[in-house]
């Protein structure tokens, strides 16, 4: 499926925000359309100039930014191809414990079905004001990769 992606993301750290940049990037480099958008400055009205949509969300506090939670309840997400990721320390070292807990969850309760659905890494506080980055760009490009790919064959 050809078409635009929008790359919606919540983030406070920059992690997530890392993350769609570089999944906007590697979209790009393989001739799809990628907007990204922060939920914190924009809002998103309209998908209907979108034929797929992916959602990046950071976690802190072992919840969910409340506007990525927000954004998959969205009605006019079902019966388009998404894309799901979150950036967490827990998926530094547990990324399927750090999707089943924070991401199935939340697809489950709204009825999605995305095409992909993952935990990246994302910064580890070390006290008031001070994180770790311990993100991973390789593994965003890669599942950016993967996304086009199944977006081909949708």
């Amino acid at each position: 499926m050809q078409g635009r992606t929008l790359i919606a993301h919540i983030t406070a750290g920059g992690a997530t925000r890392m993350y769609a940049d570089v999944i906007a990037e590697t979209l790009r480099s393989r001739g799809l359309e990628a907007d990204v958008v922060d939920l914190k400055r924009e809002k998103v009205a309209d998908l209907s100039g979108y034929s797929s949509v992916v959602l990046g969300a950071g976690v802190r506090m072992f919840m969910v930014y409340r506007k990525g939670k927000s954004f998959l309840a969205r009605s006019d997400l079902k019966g388009k191809p998404l894309g799901v990721f979150l950036s967490s320390a827990m998926a530094l070292d547990k990324p399927g414990e750090a999707r089943e807990k924070f991401l199935d969850p939340l697809v489950k309760r709204n009825g999605l079905s995305p095409l992909m659905c993952d935990a990246f890494p994302g910064k580890i506080p070390l006290g008031p004001g001070n994180l770790e980055d311990k993100t991973d760009a390789d593994l965003a490009r890669k599942w950016a990769e993967e996304f086009a790919r199944k977006l081909g064959e949708a």
